[in-house]
């Protein structure tokens, strides 16, 4: 862990004036990833509770899924040059992350996990609330939202960015918050970046979210998901 703050700071401290301006988006997807990557560090120690060994080896996973996917930005947009001297990389990370993990895998003992990822009788997994379970099973949760989106104007916003940006202002976060997103297609890439956030569509035919960006246009695989949380 505090050899991943340490990489971290360097990496923060880094000058980038002289990087290559295409760099510039694999640079910011990496520095991303990799506070993701000190975020899940922090929950494998286990230091406010205990975890399970299922979960530790989640994350652990994950923290060495995002070094790959903080290198895979600069292969994609050729720009291997600028990989050896990423801290990320130069530092050995993904070789400690990998070491973590087969020691983590080695000691701990599956049978004996503390808890993991088991679904109630009723088919949800257990940090879904009784309230969150009757909005997700009701037929009438649209008419519970929040904030309307609607591209022939007829609610709060016309696109589901402008809506979801909305919601933080509007609490979103501190409790369940519910978008309802009316039919169309909607030609975006969403960045959510809150929790407690639900949206709501007309079908799975009717309401389309489909995102265009790809390396061909310059950004990277990690920015081409049509919904990121970040």
């Amino acid at each position: 862990m505090a050899h991943a703050q340490k990489v971290h700071q360097l990496a923060s401290a880094m000058d980038l004036g002289s990087i290559d301006s295409r760099a510039k988006g694999p640079w910011t997807d990496c520095m991303e990833v990799f506070e993701d990557t000190i975020s899940q560090l922090s929950r494998s120690t286990g230091s406010t509770s205990p975890v399970s060994f299922d979960d530790t080896q989640t994350w652990l996973s994950a923290a060495l899924a995002n070094q790959q996917s903080c290198i895979n930005g600069f292969n994609e947009l050729n720009l291997a040059s600028h990989i050896p001297s990423l801290p990320f990389v130069s530092y050995n990370m993904s070789e400690i992350l990998s070491n973590s993990l087969a020691i983590n895998k080695f000691m701990g003992d599956p049978t004996k996990s503390l808890g993991g990822r088991k679904l109630l009788s009723n088919g949800f997994p257990k940090w879904v609330s009784p309230n969150d379970r009757k909005l997700l099973q009701s037929p009438s949760a649209s008419s519970q939202a929040n904030l309307v989106v609607a591209q022939d104007g007829s609610g709060n916003y016309k696109t589901i960015s402008e809506a979801v940006a909305a919601s933080v202002k509007l609490g979103a976060g501190t409790k369940r918050f519910v978008i309802h997103v009316k039919a169309g297609v909607y030609n975006e890439n969403v960045q959510v970046s809150v929790k407690n956030l639900m949206l709501i569509g007309d079908g799975i035919d009717s309401t389309v979210v489909t995102g265009s960006n790809n390396v061909q246009d310059g950004s990277t695989t990690f920015r081409s998901a049509t919904f990121a949380k970040s």
